[in-house]
């Protein structure tokens, strides 16, 4: 019984914790891309100082979720292949965008 309280004090202290902060707890709890109805797709991305990063976009442009701030900066967001938020990266400094193959699993 005791156990069962502090436990349930410890949940709720934690909602309210979260609750008053201002994060996006909509696209940092994301599990799944396809509730939207996107297709996930594997990519590469390079920027214009050489670095690479690999994982899964939306599409090959700003995708509708992201932000474009004034003088062209913007926000997208790199996914995991289950669709959660891994990462975000700045638009204007991608190079190009490789389309990668998805590996299939052998049997």
């Amino acid at each position: 019984m005791k156990k069962t309280t502090i436990l349930i004090t410890c949940f709720l202290t934690m909602l309210l914790f979260l609750g008053g902060c201002n994060w996006d707890m909509h696209n940092l709890l994301r599990s799944n891309s396809s509730d939207d109805g996107e297709q996930l797709i594997k990519a590469r991305i390079v920027f214009t100082d050489g670095e690479k990063i690999e994982g899964y976009i939306k599409n090959l442009g700003v995708e509708k979720d992201g932000i474009v701030y004034v003088g062209g900066s913007s926000l997208s967001y790199v996914y995991d292949k289950n669709g959660s938020i891994t990462g975000a990266y700045n638009y204007q400094r991608v190079l190009y965008i490789t389309i990668l193959p998805e590996k299939k699993a052998k049997k």
